[in-house]
């Protein structure tokens, strides 16, 4: 077939018309608008994604910090307790050791200046 088909009884030509130009236009315009839409969308949307990371990683330092903190705190406690438990523990330990002096040397345990001199004989009740 030559440049010309049949159509519905009609000859059409396949050259473009030059009428249609103004809607090649406006798809043209269209497709250069969308580019520089979507070329100046990405990167602030990347940079929020990235403000984002940002947070979640000083959200996660915070919380290591906090719980480093609870974690020196709780140490901190438990040797201050086991301090006053070692205090207890020696007075105790004192105590003991004179209660056992006491009562394997009762006259070594009394001091000299404590011994009671009777002047009179003592009386008995009735």
């Amino acid at each position: 077939m030559p440049a010309h088909f049949l159509e519905y009884g009609r000859f059409l030509e396949l050259r473009p018309q030059m009428n249609d130009w103004i809607s090649d236009v406006l798809l043209f315009s269209a497709g250069v608008a969308g580019g520089v839409l979507i070329c100046s969308l990405v990167p602030s949307l990347r940079a929020s994604k990235r403000r984002r990371t940002a947070l979640v990683n000083a959200r996660e330092r915070i919380l290591a910090d906090i719980k480093d903190q609870h974690d020196k705190e709780i140490l901190h406690e438990a040797f201050r307790t086991a301090e006053d438990i070692r205090g207890e523990l020696d007075k105790s330990l004192q105590t003991l050791r004179k209660t056992l002096t006491t009562v394997l040397d009762p006259a070594a345990a009394r001091p000299e200046q404590s011994r009671v001199v009777q002047l009179a004989k003592p009386l008995k009740p009735n």
